[in-house]
């Protein structure tokens, strides 16, 4: 084993690393490093790059200013299928270090580029260093997913990884309270209109560990997410691991058909903040919602609504 010092104020301390640790200290510090590279990479692609003009008109027709697309490092992948694998064979970097960190894929004719033909959006970890990415299409008519993530790797993981964080840590200190967005867009948008205490979870529901961390910054959360079924549902299973860190819940919904980025530039910062403002309490929108998808003028629908509130409240 291996012997560590640190220092803590006055006192030193020491512990010991056995070389398992050590290799695995070793990958995720190698990894951090491909991350950041390629990150630049991709950054400098959505700057120079020619076969990037779909997504600078695509940030341009979302009203994303360069002074945001500098600040969130957004970048572009490129649409080739071994783009990113033959500038890492060119910098010397191991095909199995892209494998380990989501950014290649093994098929069955060799390994090719994970993101390819998107936007990309570097995810950060609290410290503000690139642990992942998220891609998203150019034109709904391109093939996957809307969004496509960072796999779990040894540097990643998506229930403990909220978007912006890192920048947003003290202005949730400042304010208590902490905004809970959708997506990374919404999360710029907020941002970028100075409202600078919003997050998004990545690409998955709100989880106990999100709780956990966000309750280290903040004493209340207000989950924004967007006025259709899949965002309320998406506020709804956010409940119980949030009701259990302690924090207090409001929802703001946002009217229809904006999400707070279309809500923010059409209607400016300010009506957005007293739309957070005025954001009821976690029961008064759960019983909102249940009147919306059950009818209160029969006995079904108004018992329906009874067993809602009853299960939220035990």
């Amino acid at each position: 084993s291996y012997t560590i010092s640190a220092s803590l104020g006055d006192d030193q301390i020491e512990f010991e690393m056995t070389p398992g640790q050590r290799e695995e200290g070793s990958l995720r510090e190698k990894l951090r490093t491909l991350h950041e590279q390629v990150a630049e990479r991709w950054e400098t692609n959505l700057a120079n790059d020619a076969r990037a003009g779909a997504a600078r008109d695509y940030l341009a027709k979302r009203s994303i200013s360069d002074e945001a697309v500098r600040r969130f490092r957004i970048g572009f992948a490129p649409n080739e299928w071994d783009d990113t694998i033959n500038w890492a064979k060119s910098k010397k970097h191991d095909i199995g270090l892209l494998e380990k960190g989501g950014l290649a894929i093994a098929g069955d004719k060799g390994h090719y580029d994970r993101f390819r033909g998107r936007l990309i959006f570097p995810i950060c970890d609290e410290q503000g260093r690139v642990i992942g990415f998220s891609g998203r299409v150019l034109s709904e008519d391109q093939k996957g997913g809307k969004y496509i993530n960072s796999p779990e790797t040894p540097i990643f993981s998506k229930s403990r990884v909220l978007y912006g964080l890192d920048k947003a840590k003290r202005p949730i200190l400042d304010a208590k309270s902490v905004i809970v967005c959708e997506g990374q867009l919404d999360t710029i948008a907020c941002h970028l209109a100075g409202i600078e205490n919003a997050v998004a979870p990545q690409g998955t529901a709100l989880t106990a560990d999100h709780a956990r961390i966000l309750k280290r910054y903040a004493e209340e959360v207000v989950l924004c997410f967007d006025s259709d079924t899949a965002g309320q549902q998406a506020a709804l299973r956010s409940l119980d691991d949030l009701l259990a860190s302690g924090l207090a819940i409001r929802v703001a919904v946002i009217p229809q058909p904006h999400d707070p980025d279309s809500f923010i530039r059409e209607n400016g910062a300010e009506s957005f903040r007293k739309l957070i403002d005025d954001a009821p309490g976690f029961f008064d929108f759960l019983i909102n919602y249940l009147c919306q998808i059950h009818d209160v003028d029969s006995d079904r629908g108004r018992v329906n609504i009874e067993i809602g509130r009853a299960s939220c409240r035990e």
